[in-house]
């Protein structure tokens, strides 16, 4: 029975894979609308990863979107934009930020964005009407220049950042959909075959076990 033993374990393995592969699709088209969102790569997902909870993801660009909104910052280049969390500086590519009751900027979340190079001046960015961002991340606040928006640059690759613009997930909605139908009849195949494997069993146990 050891040989049967390791062949139910190879196939439970293979669901488990493929388990993943579907969680790690189904993933990608919920997130689908969401801003700066990068793929992540189900065709990298091993048994290794299974168990580590090991995520790959498609770095490539996403589409930049005009919103003709201030607050609104896209990032063109290998980088992300550093904020505030428990762990300490989090990157993140979604750049929909707003000002929270202590007029300060935040992410969609509610994530303080870190600003480096702060000026001394007491500049209210939240009161101010024309606010600025330039492309390499530098705010002005009424003509004032207020700080530098903190990012965590991947490569030695030109980073600029474009205010007015959402960043588009890299998802491709229908790409995504044909991998969910594939994955899902492969893991129902595999969880066909385990049922197999294990009738046979049964049968040769209730067949020959008595004799034994």
């Amino acid at each position: 029975m050891t040989n049967q033993a390791n062949s139910y374990s190879q196939t439970v393995n293979g669901m488990l894979n493929k388990l993943k592969m579907l969680k790690a699709v189904t993933g990608n088209i919920a997130n689908a609308t969401t801003a700066g969102y990068k793929r992540e790569i189900p065709e990298s997902v091993d048994f290794k990863s299974v168990l580590n909870d090991v995520t790959l993801r498609d770095q490539s660009q996403g589409p930049l979107r005009k919103t003709g909104n201030q607050l609104d910052i896209a990032i063109e280049g290998n980088a992300y934009i550093l904020v505030e969390s428990a762990d300490g500086p989090m990157p993140t590519r979604n750049g929909k930020l707003s000002f929270n009751d202590k007029g300060l900027l935040v992410t969609h979340d509610g994530r303080e964005i870190i600003i480096v190079e702060k000026t001394d001046k007491p500049i209210s960015l939240s009161k101010q009407y024309d606010l600025r961002i330039n492309e390499n991340g530098e705010i002005f606040a009424g003509g004032e220049r207020y700080g530098r928006i903190a990012m965590k640059i991947m490569d030695n690759k030109p980073v600029k950042l474009h205010q007015g613009f959402i960043e588009g997930s890299n998802i491709n909605l229908m790409s995504e959909m044909v991998a969910l139908s594939l994955t899902f009849r492969s893991f129902e195949a595999s969880e066909k075959s385990l049922g197999m494997e294990m009738s046979v069993d049964k049968d040769l146990i209730e067949k020959y076990g008595r004799n034994v």
